[in-house]
């Protein structure tokens, strides 16, 4: 984990270097006491996280976040502050974590491991070396340069993707494709986009136990090679999340870098896009309770706020945030999520929040 570090005042600089040389998976690779020093450093040599103060001089922290995102869309922004005030607000550019100053090192090391699940997998690996990343851009590693002689072959292959392994006839992959009627110039078309993925799977495979397509064209994928197939063969499988299944259910979560096949396009993806949706929610929830029931508030809350950041208007996951709040008598943390997601479903949709929030509100107000 290539790490970057940016803070106006060099001792609570040296502070969070020598409390992450604990770490021997985080490589400090910049220390920078100005975003725009940093910034122009970061584009020669991209982090995987950025610890960042928010306030400071010129450029405030807040607004370097936004400047990182442009700058290195993958990289994970963790605010470190010693003003809890800015917390509401910090939560606008979408971080991984926000660290109070001074950083205590229990509260530092649940922040590593919630980074952990959020760093994308390494493409290339003896294990795996093939890597199909279908959350978010899509993108795919392998131990060839990957060539698509056409874009139908590209989007059959995500086609059969999509399908989670299921046969597909010859005439919905044509209707799917082509939009048309499977006539004698449209199968022949089909035919050769077929073959040619199958040409480019076996150079892609040779011994075809990562990928391969069938004759009743199901594409079979090896688990650990995609994550939309991984993160949908857990959510079938698994109808709760429980003492066995929460590592798992943490990972898949993981792989949700953003939306299904993000910026495609394709018509044939939405019902699926609502379905990885839905099911990331089922799951976050039903990982956050675990947590919770596990004497695991801390990363129960980091759950929920990430599935809000996800899926603004979950109220189920809202009111959680909210009932975490009241557990740990923080008051103030209470009226403050409840003001953010009252003014959100006010101004996007034109809502209130429901009569059991209101009244919780309106009890502590």
């Amino acid at each position: 984990m290539k790490v970057w570090l940016i803070d106006d005042e060099p001792p609570a600089l040296k502070e969070i270097a020598y409390l992450l040389s604990r770490y021997k998976e985080a490589e400090i690779i910049g220390a920078d006491t100005t975003p725009v020093e940093a910034l122009t450093k970061m584009r020669r040599n991209p982090p995987d996280a950025v610890f960042l103060d928010i306030d400071m001089p010129e450029l405030s922290g807040l607004e370097a976040a936004l400047c990182i995102r442009d700058a290195v869309p993958h990289a994970l922004v963790i605010f470190v502050s010693a003003h809890p005030q800015y917390a509401l607000e910090a939560y606008d550019t979408h971080p991984e974590d926000f660290l109070l100053k001074p950083v205590r090192p229990e509260r530092l090391q649940s922040c590593m491991t919630h980074l952990k699940t959020r760093l994308p997998q390494a493409p290339y690996t003896t294990s795996a070396p093939i890597a199909i990343r279908c959350f978010g851009a899509f993108r795919i590693g392998a131990p060839i340069e990957v060539k698509w002689e056409t874009r139908r072959v590209r989007e059959l292959f995500l086609y059969l993707i999509d399908r989670c392994g299921a046969p597909a006839s010859n005439q919905e992959l044509a209707e799917a494709l082509f939009g048309e009627p499977s006539d004698k110039k449209t199968l022949h078309n089909l035919c050769m986009t077929i073959y040619r993925l199958k040409s480019l799977l076996y150079q892609m495979d040779p011994t075809q136990t990562l990928l391969r397509l069938t004759e009743q064209n199901a594409l079979v994928l090896a688990p650990g090679i995609c994550d939309f197939s991984d993160f949908m063969r857990f959510a079938r499988a698994n109808a709760v999340v429980c003492a066995g299944n929460a590592s798992e259910a943490a990972r898949v979560l993981g792989l949700c870098e953003g939306p299904y096949l993000d910026g495609m396009g394709f018509d044939w993806a939405a019902e699926s896009a609502r379905e990885t949706e839905a099911e990331y929610e089922r799951i976050a929830l039903g990982l956050s309770d675990w947590y919770q029931a596990s004497a695991r508030a801390a990363e129960a809350e980091r759950t929920l706020d990430t599935l809000v950041q996800r899926g603004a208007f979950c109220e189920e996951a809202h009111l959680k945030l909210m009932e975490l709040a009241l557990a740990k008598n923080d008051r103030e943390g209470f009226l403050a999520r409840y003001l953010q997601y009252a003014r959100m479903l006010k101004s996007e949709l034109g809502q209130r929040p429901s009569g059991r929030l209101r009244e919780a509100y309106e009890r502590l107000k």
